[in-house]
């Protein structure tokens, strides 16, 4: 009987953590979509390198992109983008962006 009890008590505890694994891990999520949301107005109109986290084959971007960061809301960047002599605007979304850095 004690067998069964401990059994349970196990299945219990391991079900609660992944539960709390969960919910932490959406509460980092969250704080890196905020903080982008405050880092990036440094940015503007500078020229810059955004790196992704996943590729946009769509819009010819694979892992990053350098351009000018021309404008920017709550969810959406527009980059300017130079390629074959002209410039192209590209615009994706805050959630995609893994890291920026300035190009001096």
């Amino acid at each position: 009987m004690t067998d069964i009890l401990l059994i349970i008590i196990i299945v219990m505890m391991a079900y609660m953590i992944h539960i709390l694994k969960e919910q932490t891990g959406n509460d980092k999520k969250e704080e890196k979509k905020i903080s982008y949301q405050k880092v990036l107005p440094e940015y503007l109109n500078k020229m810059c390198e955004i790196t992704l986290k996943e590729p946009l084959a769509a819009l010819d971007m694979m892992f990053s992109a350098k351009g000018v960061l021309v404008d920017l809301d709550e969810e959406w960047v527009m980059l300017e983008v130079e390629a074959k002599k002209k410039k192209v605007l590209k615009m994706f979304r805050i959630d995609n962006i893994s890291s920026i850095k300035e190009i001096l």
